[in-house]
């Protein structure tokens, strides 16, 4: 039985981690959740699971989980969310907060030695040298949870970094796949939130549509493998999004992690 804390427990991430936990409740068991402003998800998400300690991150509605669902060790703020990433009985901790509010909670869990699966580009993007210092430190692990790092870190299993020529990252193209370099003068902010596949939160969904994304994933994998970042600056457009990564190395055999979907 393996003990889960998930930091971001109502986002896409958190969720989809909670039906896996659902579908396998012989093998994990959710011990810690913490959550921003989904308030009414969250609060059924700790009648099911029944976690030891959760964090929300504002006071007040700290108080009224209180009330509703009877469970006391509901902490709040930063300070409850780190209190939580940091619990000594989680075997993984699944960071999964959106944003630069991911870093410290992220940094708490390295400092305890965990095993960190990481959601969120941002922690790497800001303070890439700090987690890596960390982690070497306090000997905890990082586990690429994002699809194209994830098939990385699938790719690149009995390689070394030295072995790689390049990396393709590829991307779906988004809302503007195919329209002409005129026609995005006239783009209306509706029009990048519609994402022919994905629904996603806005940030993610306009970093999606600009391709920003990718600028943050090259930084991201830098960071996590150890990778000069013009191994990393190619990009192929695949729109069935089945393949997030090329990985071309230096004996020329071009594998393709395939993410099945």
């Amino acid at each position: 039985m393996k003990n889960i804390t998930i930091l971001g427990s109502t986002g896409s991430i958190g969720t989809t981690t909670l039906e896996v936990i659902r579908r396998y409740p012989d093998k994990f068991r959710v011990v810690g959740l913490t959550a921003g402003r989904n308030i009414e998800l969250f609060q059924r998400q700790i009648r099911e699971f029944r976690p030891l300690v959760v964090a929300v991150a504002d006071d007040t509605e700290a108080g009224k989980l209180r009330e509703n669902t009877g469970f006391s060790e509901i902490l709040s703020g930063p300070e409850g969310i780190k209190d939580v990433a940091a619990y000594p009985g989680a075997d993984f901790v699944l960071s999964a907060i959106s944003g630069s509010a991911g870093l410290l909670p992220t940094l708490s869990a390295i400092r305890e030695g965990k095993t960190v699966g990481l959601a969120n580009k941002e922690t790497l993007v800001m303070a890439g040298p700090l987690v890596n210092e960390a982690i070497a430190e306090y000997g905890a692990r990082l586990i690429p949870v994002d699809s194209e790092h994830s098939a990385i870190f699938q790719c690149m299993h009995g390689y070394n970094s030295s072995d790689i020529r390049r990396l393709i990252l590829t991307a779906s193209g988004g809302p503007f796949h195919g329209r002409k370099t005129d026609d995005l003068r006239e783009i209306k902010p509706e029009e990048a939130l519609n994402h022919p596949t994905w629904q996603m939160g806005k940030k993610i969904t306009i970093d999606s549509a600009t391709l920003m994304n990718k600028g943050l994933e090259v930084i991201e994998a830098h960071y996590l493998f150890g990778l000069h970042h013009m191994t990393l600056m190619l990009l192929s457009i695949h729109k069935a999004l089945c393949t997030h990564l090329w990985s071309s190395w230096m004996e020329r055999l071009l594998l393709i992690c395939h993410i099945l979907i």
